[in-house]
């Protein structure tokens, strides 16, 4: 301990003494040790913490497997089969993969309530108890059960005033009494951001085919995955085999929740989480660059108290101990910054990352932050240390022994660590040019409609509404008045929003189902829309004629479909007069009764996504939905409205509230936003990892181009006598000039080589990020080189100009 707190004592005396290195390397830490912390705090919170939920570690996500992937769309019939004869699970829980929410009224304004149906074994699959009451009993989910709710803690405070009375209290749930059973605790709202829990209410046998509901198990104790994913295959053969109308393709997977939850954001995490490492290394890198160069100083001081009696391992525990000093320092100061990063990416992350609300600094990332400073310390400690402790008293201790070829070693040995800093550099910048570039393409991407002054909302529709009539004439009431308002200029409903994730059913076109001629697969993209969407949304009718008032359920069905679908079924006929029938193969509750007339042709628009081809996509009359289709999408799912203005769409949302109500009282509009605000929510993953993979890259482009004009320049102070020996012996100054540049450039140019290939290899890793971009793309990989070529020619420049301008006869002077 003695001869720790000697070399602590020493090593802040040294470093008070050089208060310009220290500052340089402190400062140099904190960016690499602060932006790495910052990433880890993220990938901590959403990848590695394990879901608040008491072993959480036991909760899976059922899903059917696709040869495209995963999704977690379970039929009835496929859960009510598993829930009653599995033996793995302790608790099988269902619920829909698209709740409608809720419009919870009674005072005041209605408010809608992101709300969610369960069955009663939801709560102890998640094993959460309530904070006051119960959850739902078996005979609550039964169909003809008592209308009962469990709502979230913060409902609880802010609508109801945190009442300790709430328990049995009758609240008003779509014009419908519910009695408040229980209050969950705090900060539980899964899934999602769900408010209030009613029962689901499954029949006890269902014939319904349809893959509506997600499925979660709590696995019995030490029962693995494996085994679990048998057993409900197993299961679902002889499903099957019971109900042949089963696909014959249809295999389960089983996931950790949590891996589900994350699974989309994992890559990308571990992309940024790989890409700061490369900036702390960078950073590492100069700082081993800086002692190097501050060695040369200390030679003579090691000799000497090696020739004292210190031995090569006091030497050693010496200098690392000072490189550990300056590691923690920078750790500490670089906290600070990860702190303030953590706030900035918590507030600009997009809503696609989960679990964003819960990055925090804890003590888990304060541990990995003291991890990485010490880490950090030894890794550019060591073999400056190293170096200098294995240098010869005797030599250095001879007068001039520090010569021409011990220097041109050193010069070498930083050279190569400067090559490594551009190499990592050029990879990162090639990322972050690519990711420039994607985002620069999508943002001129053409939507097919026009975003400007269109203003959207949601409702969501009781039960009542199931009926078409009732809906259709809610409809027709509702956008009687909101066109009645000034400055609107039209308003419609459509199924789901541009961009959005909306319903596919197969299409079948002359006795045949259709293909998607891209993609192989018979799902259209099926939109409901009233007879003024095409108009409030500016989207252009090509042929034939849009819809009418007149399009209603007595008239004869009629549909419009977009390019794509006329260019792939009729390539080298007019569609207009031709038959389809949408629904077909999903049986009578789901297909049309009769062949529909295509009466319309529009153009393409991206309703699937900016980043997405233009999907195949049909459009029908709202009047004109099949019955079970009406009653399904009550109960899914929520209705969307689009209103076209004349001024700013946002200030007439009190105005269509009040169109809303006047129809129904107890009708809330919710997820109030423009046009223009969902596509940048739809391009905001792509921004987010734009920028923060660029943040990383120009930083590290900054601390290679420091380090290389830091190497070059402290290699010219060092090589003085060398210059002024030359020019003394008739060398010109130009001849110095290509000298240090030259060798400059070929430490420089032996970087940008190693990073083309590090980047042609890694950049692999981007391509499901990009968009018009290929992950090889020859531009992006010659422009990033050149530029940082032009960076370490300018690195070296510098120097070059003062070795230039050395006076022989003050160089050759004795020091």
């Amino acid at each position: 301990m003695e001869s720790v707190c000697q070399n602590l004592r020493y090593g802040l005396r040294r470093l008070r003494k050089s208060p310009g290195f220290t500052i340089v390397a402190v400062l140099t830490l904190t960016l690499g040790i602060g932006a790495t912390t910052a990433i880890f705090s993220v990938v901590d919170a959403v990848l590695l913490r394990p879901l608040p939920f008491p072993h959480a570690s036991r909760i899976v996500q059922v899903l059917r497997h696709y040869d495209e992937g995963d999704e977690p769309a379970v039929s009835a019939p496929q859960y009510l089969d598993w829930h009653k004869r599995n033996h793995v699970f302790d608790h099988l829980a269902a619920y829909p993969i698209l709740p409608s929410g809720m419009n919870l009224s009674g005072t005041g304004e209605p408010q809608h309530v992101q709300s969610i149906g369960v069955t009663n074994e939801f709560f102890p699959v998640m094993g959460i108890e309530p904070l006051l009451g119960r959850t739902f009993s078996p005979e609550e989910d039964q169909p003809g059960g008592a209308n009962v709710v469990v709502i979230s803690y913060g409902l609880w405070k802010d609508y109801f005033g945190g009442d300790p009375a709430i328990l049995n209290r009758q609240i008003q749930l779509n014009s419908s009494a519910y009695s408040v059973v229980g209050v969950m605790p705090s900060g539980f709202e899964f899934p999602g951001a769900t408010r209030l829990w009613t029962p689901l209410r499954l029949p006890a046998v269902s014939s319904d085919p349809a893959n509506m509901y997600a499925v979660l198990g709590r696995l019995k104790q030490g029962v693995p995955l494996a085994q679990a994913h048998a057993e409900l295959n197993i299961l679902q053969k002889q499903l099957r085999q019971e109900q042949p109308d089963l696909p014959a393709s249809d295999t389960l997977a089983i996931v950790t929740l949590q891996n589900h939850i994350v699974g989309n954001v994992r890559p990308i995490l571990l992309l940024l989480l790989g890409a700061v490492g490369f900036v702390l290394l960078i950073a590492c890198v100069n700082v081993a660059n800086l002692l190097l160069s501050r060695a040369n100083s200390r030679e003579q001081e090691v000799a000497i108290r090696a020739a004292l009696g210190a031995s090569r391992r006091r030497l050693l525990e010496q200098m690392l101990t000072e490189s550990l000093l300056l590691g923690l320092v920078g750790g500490a100061t670089g906290l600070v910054l990860a702190s303030l990063g953590i706030r900035l990416v918590t507030t600009l992350g997009p809503a696609s990352i989960p679990r964003l609300q819960e990055v925090a600094v804890d003590l888990r990332v304060l541990a990995f932050a003291v991890l990485v400073s010490v880490v950090s310390g030894i890794l550019f400690g060591l073999g400056p240390a190293v170096h200098v402790a294995r240098i010869p008293p005797s030599q250095t201790l001879k007068e001039g022994g520090r010569g021409l070829a011990g220097n041109m070693k050193k010069h070498r040995a930083r050279g190569l660590l400067v090559a490594g800093e551009i190499s990592i550099s050029l990879i990162l910048l090639v990322g972050a040019v690519l990711l420039i570039r994607s985002a620069v393409l999508l943002h001129a991407v053409r939507p097919g409609f026009d975003p400007n002054n269109v203003l959207t909302l949601q409702t969501s529709l009781p039960v009542k509404y199931a009926r078409p009539e009732l809906k259709n004439a809610f409809y027709r009431q509702v956008l009687d008045r909101i066109n009645a308002i000034p400055g609107v200029e039209a308003a419609a409903t459509v199924t789901s929003l541009p961009t959005e994730l909306g319903p596919d059913l197969p299409l079948s076109v002359e006795g045949r189902v259709h293909k998607d001629a891209r993609e192989g697969d018979a799902e259209t993209q099926y939109r409901w829309v009233s007879a003024d969407y095409f108009r409030a949304m500016h989207i252009p009718l090509l042929r034939g004629r849009g819809f009418t008032e007149a399009d209603n359920e007595h008239a004869p069905g009629v549909v419009i479909i977009n390019q794509t679908l006329a260019r792939q079924v009729w390539p080298q006929e007019d569609p207009i007069g031709k038959q389809m029938t949408i629904g077909k193969t999903m049986g009578p509750e789901w297909s049309d009764t009769a062949p529909r007339e295509v009466v319309g042709i529009v153009g393409d628009i991206k309703d699937t996504g900016l980043d997405e081809m233009a999907p195949v996509e049909l459009y029908i009359p709202y009047a004109q939905v099949p019955s079970h289709v009406v009653a399904l999408s009550v109960q899914m799912g929520p209705t969307s409205w689009v209103v076209r203005t004349q001024m700013d769409p946002s200030a007439i949302r009190q105005e269509i509230q009040k169109a809303v109500s006047a129809v129904d009282t107890n009708q809330a509009i919710t997820n109030v936003r423009t046009m223009n605000q969902i596509l940048a929510t739809s391009v905001a993953s792509h921004q987010f990892n734009m920028s923060i993979l660029t943040f990383f890259a120009v930083l590290a482009l900054l601390l290679a181009a420091v380090g290389t004009y830091g190497v070059i320049s402290y290699g010219v102070s060092e090589r003085l006598h060398e210059i002024g020996l030359r020019l003394a012996l008739g060398a010109r100054r130009g001849d110095v000039f290509r000298l240090v540049v030259g060798q400059g450039m070929s430490f420089a140019l032996l970087g940008v080589g190693i990073g083309l290939a590090g980047a042609f290899a890694l950049t692999r890793l981007l391509t499901n990020l990009l968009y018009g971009v290929t992950t090889t793309d020859p531009f992006t990989f010659a422009g990033v080189a050149l530029l940082l070529a032009m960076v370490a020619l300018l690195a070296c420049y510098l120097p070059a100009r003062r070795a230039m301008s050395v006076d022989p006869m003050v160089a050759l002077r004795y020091e």
